[in-house]
C-alpha cells in the first residue's frame, strides 16, 4: 500500500482517525463492523485511485461521540466539508449502510457512491427490533468475554467468517480487527447496528449520484440486494465478484479495485 501516516481530522463530536493512500483523495472509503480503515489497504494496492479511509466511530483511534448513526453522519459530513470538491464515497457492509445515509442527508458532498455487500437497512419494524435485541446481547457477551474471545467466534461465522481463507490473508484481517477495543466495538454494535437504523430503501430513487453496488457470487442474498438497490436509483449499476463470498473488499481486491477503477473513470468518458 502507497501509505501515509494516519492524520486526525477533529470535528465537533471528536476526532476521526483517518488513513491515507499516496497523496490527495480519490475516494473515501468507509470500513465493515469489527474492522478499521487499514481494511483497504490492499485494495489500495491493487488500483489506481488514492484512498482515505476513516476508523468509524467505535473503532480504531477515532474518538466520536456518542457512537450513533446520527453522530457519525454529522462527523463524516463535516471532515468532507474539508474537501475542495464531491467525493466519491464507498462502503463496505456496515460501513455502505452508512454511506448511504450520507449519501442521502448530505448529496452535495457525495459524487459518486459505491455500496459493497451492503443493505438498505431492516424494513420490517419487528424484525429490525429482532435485530436491535439481539445486538445488545451480542455487545453484552462482548463486553463480558473480551476482543479476543468474541474475534475467535465472530470470524467463525459463515457470512463474515475467515475460515475457508488462505492463512496469511486471515492473520492479517485478524491483526486489523485487534486495533479495537472490547468497549468500542460494543458501542457500535447498539449505536450502529442494523437493528439500530431505519429502513432508507423507499428513499434509494431519491439518490441523484450515480450508483454502483457490488456483492460476492457466493453471498446469494447481497447479490439480490445489489440488484434490488442498483434498479431503483436512476443512475445504478451492479457488479457481482465470481468466487467471493461477503467479504468481498478481503477475498477480491483486485477485481473490486478494477471494478470501481472503471465505475469511476466513466466520469471521464
Amino acid at each position: 500500500m502507497r501509505s501515509r501516516s494516519k492524520t486526525l481530522a477533529d470535528t465537533r463530536h471528536g476526532s476521526l482517525s483517518i488513513r491515507f493512500s499516496g497523496s490527495g483523495v480519490d475516494v473515501v472509503a468507509l470500513h465493515g463492523f469489527s474492522l478499521t480503515g487499514r481494511q483497504f489497504e490492499r485494495f489500495a494496492a491493487a488500483g489506481t485511485l488514492t484512498v482515505a479511509a476513516p476508523d468509524l466511530p467505535g473503532h480504531g483511534a477515532t474518538t466520536i461521540s456518542p457512537v450513533d448513526l446520527t453522530t457519525t453522519v454529522a462527523a463524516l459530513g463535516e471532515w468532507l466539508e474539508t474537501f475542495d470538491r464531491p467525493i466519491p464515497v464507498l462502503g463496505y457492509s456496515q460501513g455502505g449502510r452508512i454511506a448511504l445515509v450520507l449519501a442521502m442527508s448530505r448529496p452535495h458532498l457525495v459524487e459518486r457512491l459505491i455500496l459493497i455487500s451492503a443493505t438498505p437497512g431492516i424494513r420490517d419494524e419487528a424484525q429490525r427490533a429482532s435485530r436491535a435485541a439481539a445486538d445488545a446481547d451480542l455487545a453484552a457477551s462482548l463486553l463480558a468475554d473480551g476482543l479476543s474471545a468474541f474475534l475467535d467466534r465472530w470470524l467463525d461465522q459463515p457470512l463474515v467468517g475467515t475460515a475457508s481463507m488462505p492463512p496469511s490473508v486471515r492473520v492479517a484481517d485478524r491483526r486489523v480487527r485487534e486495533e479495537n477495543s472490547a468497549a468500542g466495538l460494543a458501542a457500535a454494535l447498539t449505536g450502529l447496528g442494523q437493528g439500530s437504523q431505519r429502513w432508507v430503501g423507499d428513499r434509494l430513487s431519491d439518490l441523484p449520484m450515480p450508483l454502483l453496488t457490488v456483492a460476492g457470487a457466493r453471498d446469494v442474498r447481497y447479490t439480490r440486494i445489489a440488484g434490488e438497490m442498483a434498479a431503483a436509483v436512476p443512475d445504478g449499476r451492479v457488479v457481482v465478484i465470481e468466487d467471493s463470498g461477503h467479504n468481498v473488499v478481503l477475498e477480491a481486491p483486485e477485481r473490486l479495485a478494477a471494478a470501481v477503477d472503471s465505475f469511476l473513470s466513466a466520469r471521464l468518458a
